[in-house]
């Protein structure tokens, strides 16, 4: 008995399901029939300006893969949805089954294919959603959702290396504005870090967007574009420790030239050596740098000036060595004479020079790194 009753539910509640999946598909073959196949994908829902239909983008940054100093490319992974009103596309959900949003192929549909990104310098500039799906909402919205990989042109200002703050972007408009009539709606655009995954030398302090509206009087018409900006300051930790910090020791090395005794003969090899270190870190420094001579980081400025300094102390090396042994003690003649007694007494030797040049080298290093330092936090 119980088993009778055991299968008498089964095929109840079979029944139940199957009449109900006929009357979804029922409902959703007769949707695509009254509303969404009744749509001419040729015909845009726009007539005339006056008409215009209002287009949202929402960008949602996920990675910064690359900021290229030296090529100057920005490159990062988006995802972005482009939103768009067509009220021939709307329905009462409870005439079909509380249906109230579908997926349909693109090429059903009319969809914009003039959006694109003015400082792209990859070969997609527009968004074509050919072969996609679209997402229509039952109050007249549809969407376009897709994922971008971006290579956008930024000018990159590495005056402030390596505390530099970069401002990138994308640049995103109506390439036929004269045709295709589109209003961006920037209140209901979005700018987002949602899915954002950290970068190993980059940090996003701050992100923003605007839409922007260009008047062409030769077209006697206004060409709108939408603004998506990013704030990246760079993590110099790395920097500071494996370069910055390295100078800094050279530079303090240079002082020690002038300690070596002069009967070592060691003063002119230490000083060669110190040279040549700051030629190789300023080649290191220089390779990754923009061939610019607009813009000169004060960086480079101060390795600059470190290099010249130690060229300097080696020169000074050598002229304190010609003085030491010009006037060695060995090659002097006997002090018989008052004037030659006061003369030795107020001789300059070596060591009075490499006092001298101590001092010099010391302040010249601690100005050049305030001016280093003062014009890279400011």
């Amino acid at each position: 008995m119980k088993a009778t009753f055991r299968v008498l539910e089964l095929v109840i509640l079979s029944s139940a399901l199957l009449l109900q999946g006929e009357v979804k598909g029922s409902n959703r073959s007769e949707l695509f029939k009254n509303v969404i196949n009744k749509v001419d994908p040729d015909i845009a829902p726009f007539e005339s300006a006056l008409t215009s239909t209002y287009v949202t983008i929402s960008l949602n940054i996920m990675s910064i893969a690359e900021v290229d100093e030296k090529q100057q490319p920005f490159s990062g992974a988006y995802l972005v949805t482009l939103g768009w009103g067509d009220s021939r596309l709307s329905w009462d959900p409870k005439m079909y089954g509380n249906i109230s949003s579908v997926q349909v192929k693109a090429e059903k549909l009319w969809y914009p294919t003039s959006v694109c990104m003015f400082n792209e310098i990859g070969n997609d500039k527009c968004f074509d959603a050919k072969d996609k799906q679209l997402t229509v909402y039952s109050y007249g919205s549809v969407l376009y959702t897709t994922y971008l990989d971006s290579v956008s042109q930024c000018k990159i200002d590495v005056t402030k290396y390596p505390f530099d703050t970069q401002f990138c972007g994308l640049a995103m408009g109506n390439n036929n504005f004269g045709t295709e009539f589109l209003t961006f709606n920037e209140e209901y655009s979005s700018f987002l870090l949602q899915y954002l995954q950290p970068n190993e030398v980059w940090e996003i302090k701050n992100h923003t967007y605007y839409v922007n509206n260009f008047f062409i009087s030769a077209l006697n018409s206004t060409q709108q574009q939408i603004y998506f900006f990013l704030q990246v300051d760079r993590k110099a930790f790395y920097v500071v420790i494996s370069t910055l910090l390295p100078v800094i020791i050279l530079s303090v090395l240079n002082l020690f030239c002038f300690v070596v005794p002069i009967e070592s003969g060691e003063k002119m090899g230490f000083a060669m050596a110190i040279f040549l270190t700051f030629a190789v870190f300023l080649t290191i420094i220089n390779d990754s740098m923009p061939k610019s001579s607009d813009v000169i980081p004060y960086f480079t400025i101060y390795l600059l000036t470190q290099l010249v300094i130690s060229g300097l102390v080696v020169v000074l090396e050598t002229f304190v060595l010609l003085v030491h042994f010009h006037f060695s003690t060995n090659k002097e003649e006997p002090d018989t004479d008052e004037k030659l007694r006061l003369k030795k007494k107020f001789r300059v030797t070596g060591v009075h020079l490499d006092i001298a040049f101590f001092l010099f080298v010391l302040f010249s290093n601690i100005f050049s790194f305030l001016y280093f330092l003062l014009n890279v936090i400011r």
